[in-house]
């Protein structure tokens, strides 16, 4: 044993890591030279005398190894390649040094992509278990999966079958699932989207028949197994499908004709009188078309043979579909957060509600009735089939079934709600499914935080919409108000039956709705009778209501001021202070002013044959001149300094920075300014408080700056730049929006297995 160690060590050890090294790299040239097949098999025997000896022999890790692996990796004797790959992979396990190293090694990372397609299932494998042992570090991951690895592996696994499983296969999809979830986010735009396209449908495959696939308990098969958990797969689908575009794509125009109808001119006229004011009505005679493609197409999405056919085709394979934070702009931070769960099964209330709402015989009460749930809340359903029947048999005994999200289910619904988001000038747009029984009522009397588009798709609904008595459109994630505040039965109320029809409900309109009360008996396997409807949710984020558009124009022009070589730092450092000030008294301003809390439209799609010729389509873009107009007005008049200030001032005393929280959106504005000028609008009671310190010094003098410099601002603001950097910002949020949508409908994508 004595004699044994000393071979491992000293001048051996030393000759191991110089000498060897170089000697291998010269019987490795002599196999591309096709020399006798006595070189490849000394080049194989120095390759297992190093196996055998790894520990004392590869770390630390010799230079000349790492200079002559690509050689030996690309052997023409696959016996020589596969075990370079072995040495490779030995060595990177050394240490988290050595990992690096190698991993980041632009042309061990080709060679190793040119092995995984070499066409030899052996050299394929042992490059395969290369890259995991490189990836047994993070770093080592990264940098292998940002290179030409990861795209060998997809081209590789494209001529792949999961019918023709073996442990070559288990490696490569294993290998390949690693490799696409430690690839960063912006370097998968960078791969074939052709070759993505082919492998997406094996790995959804896969991922639906993991258990299948992984539960093997003989031992003698363990090796066969796939290694990567279904949460793994699931995520590696949604990554690769992030930015492929969805095959199902409408032009807003082709849905603003089977919405509003042939005529443009409704369409302009119900933005003008109607939008975020009335209810407004379009039945399918006025709509005026003779074949309305969007409306056959998303019918057929639904199996309409009986109820419980569109039950199973509403939420058969379906997966939970978690919530992305309305202002997060990185993918990424997303994907860590959401990191084991994405592709789980439903959620209830998140993803589905079955429910109905007893009691309503006396429909002028204002007495409400509850609404009972089905199911519990949170509940999730590992029984995909169990769920299923269950949710047949709660829609016989009177139960709605409400499935959210269904722009991240149905590519036929997303593209109608891409649309739509453009018709508004939005970056998203929701959409949920209702189905209900006769006789029946789902959810109990409400009001929405967001406008509504009501298609009714398969049979009739009566509903019964109270206006909003305030005036004060509601907000996303502000508190609901009680509705005794308001509905008023006395007068007002509209009673509307929808039957194939579209019916558009502003936000803070309260409703409810039930099939038809009057029906005979209900018959289990017939749609008569049932109501099939969609809702299209035109939700209005901060920044893109007119109060957001205004705190963009105020940004702007601060930036701007900022920029002029005639402004001293000192002024700058003021600058900073009385723009914070302002954005938080234009909050103030819009709480009871429903002007700010409007959708602002200037970069609302508006129809191709309108380009300024028509009477309405000026009207419109005009009309968007005005408000800001308006609102400028307002500011001028109306913001108040000391208000603003005692805001801040309660805020900085109790540390709390939750009212300004509605700020956050703000990081996403470029700001020129130096690092220290710099707001951080996420921790913004540090820069708060500089700010009670600086005008609390003399508070007349404050207001007087302040005062001038809000009358800088209302007479010198550019609306064009504000327009400008408005849609920059809407298509940030709109790309983000995008990559989420297209991952999840990977995930519901039905191939065929």
């Amino acid at each position: 044993m004595k004699k044994r160690k000393r071979r491992g060590g000293g001048a051996s050890a030393a000759f191991d890591r110089s000498v060897f090294p170089i000697l291998l790299a010269a019987a490795a040239r002599s196999t591309h030279r096709r020399t006798p097949h006595g070189s490849d098999s000394t080049v194989a025997r120095l390759l297992r005398r190093a196996l055998s000896r790894s520990r004392p022999s590869l770390h630390p890790l010799p230079a000349s190894l790492v200079a002559i692996l690509p050689l030996l990796l690309t052997s023409s004797s696959a016996s020589v390649a596969a075990l370079s790959c072995e040495v490779l992979g030995a060595a990177a396990l050394q240490s988290m040094e050595a990992s690096k190293t190698l991993a980041s090694d632009a042309a061990i990372a080709d060679c190793l992509a040119r092995a995984l397609r070499c066409g030899s299932q052996r050299v394929a494998e042992a490059a395969c278990n290369a890259i995991m042992d490189l990836s047994a570090s993070s770093a080592g991951r990264e940098h292998l999966a940002g290179s030409a690895v990861l795209q060998s592996i997809l081209s590789t696994e494209c001529s792949k079958s999961a019918s023709k499983a073996n442990k070559s296969f288990y490696l490569m999809v294993d290998t390949l699932v690693l490799m696409v979830n430690s690839c960063q986010v912006d370097s998968l735009h960078n791969l074939q989207q052709d070759v993505v396209r082919k492998v997406l449908p094996l790995l959804h495959k896969i991922w639906k028949n993991v258990d299948k696939l992984g539960s093997s308990t003989d031992c003698i098969n363990s090796k066969n197994q796939l290694q990567r958990k279904e949460h793994e797969i699931s995520e590696a689908i949604f990554r690769l499908s992030m930015n492929i575009a969805c095959p199902a794509h409408l032009e807003p125009d082709e849905v603003r004709r089977s919405i509003f109808g042939q005529s443009v001119s409704d369409y302009e006229n119900f933005l003008l009188n109607y939008w975020e004011k009335s209810t407004y009505l379009v039945t399918r005679k006025q709509k005026n078309l003779h074949v309305d493609s969007v409306f056959t197409s998303l019918l057929n999405e639904f199996d309409p043979k009986t109820p419980d056919t569109i039950i199973q085709s509403l939420v058969n394979g379906i997966v939970s579909c978690p919530a992305i934070a309305s202002d997060e702009l990185d993918i990424s931070s997303f994907l860590r957060e959401v990191q084991g769960s994405l592709g789980a099964t439903v959620k209830y209330r998140q993803d589905i509600r079955v429910v109905r709402t007893n009691d309503q015989c006396d429909q002028t009460s204002i007495g409400y009735a509850m609404e009972e749930h089905f199911f519990d809340d949170g509940m999730t359903f590992q029984d995909a089939d169990a769920f299923v029947e269950k949710c047949k048999d709660a829609f016989k005994n009177g139960f709605s079934v409400a499935l959210r999200g269904m722009e991240f289910r149905s590519e036929k619904i997303a593209a109608i709600a891409s649309a739509v988001a453009d018709l508004f000038g939005q970056p998203s747009v929701g959409a949920n499914i209702y189905f209900s029984p006769p006789r029946a009522q789902g959810l109990a009397r409400h009001y929405d935080d967001h406008c509504v588009l009501v298609w009714q798709l398969l049979g009739c609904k009566k509903w019964m919409i109270w206006p909003d008595t305030k005036l004060l459109l509601p907000r996303l994630y502000e508190p609901f108000e009680p509705l005794d505040d308001l509905v008023d039965d006395c007068g007002g109320r509209m009673e509307i039956l929808l039957e194939g029809d579209i019916m558009y409900v502003p936000r803070g309109f309260v409703h409810e709705a039930h099939t038809d009360v009057d029906v005979g008996g209900f018959e289990v396997n017939s749609t008569v009778d049932c109501s099939l409807h969609l809702t299209l949710a035109i939700e209005v984020e901060p920044p893109f209501e007119w109060e957001g558009f205004t705190h963009i124009a105020l940004h702007c022009w601060t930036e701007k001021h900022w920029s002029s070589p005639f402004v001293k730092s000192q002024e700058e450092a003021r600058t900073s202070l009385f723009a914070l000030l302002l954005h938080v008294a234009i909050r103030l301003l819009s709480k009871n002013d429903a002007t700010f809390r409007k959708a602002c439209m200037v970069a609302a799609k508006l129809p191709p044959s309108s380009s300024c010729t028509t009477t309405h389509s000026k009207a419109l873009r005009s009309n968007q001149r005005s408000f800001f107009d308006e609102i400028i007005k307002k500011i001028d008049k109306s913001c108040n300094f000391k208000e603003a200030l005692m805001c801040i001032g309660l805020a900085v005393r109790e540390k709390n920075d939750e009212p300004f929280q509605w700020m956050c959106w703000l990081r996403h504005l470029p700001q020129h300014g130096g690092t220290n000028d710099q707001v951080d609008f996420c921790n913004i009671l540090g820069a708060l408080e500089e700010l009670l310190e600086a005008v609390s010094c003399n508070l007349e003098q404050s207001l007087t700056e302040f005062t001038d410099f809000k009358s800088k601002f209302c007479r010198c603001v550019a609306y064009e730049d504000a327009c400008e950097s408005f849609e920059m910002l809407l298509q940030m949020y709109r790309t983000t929006r995008n990559q989420y949508t297209r991952g999840m409908l990977a995930l519901h994508r039905k191939h065929e297995i």
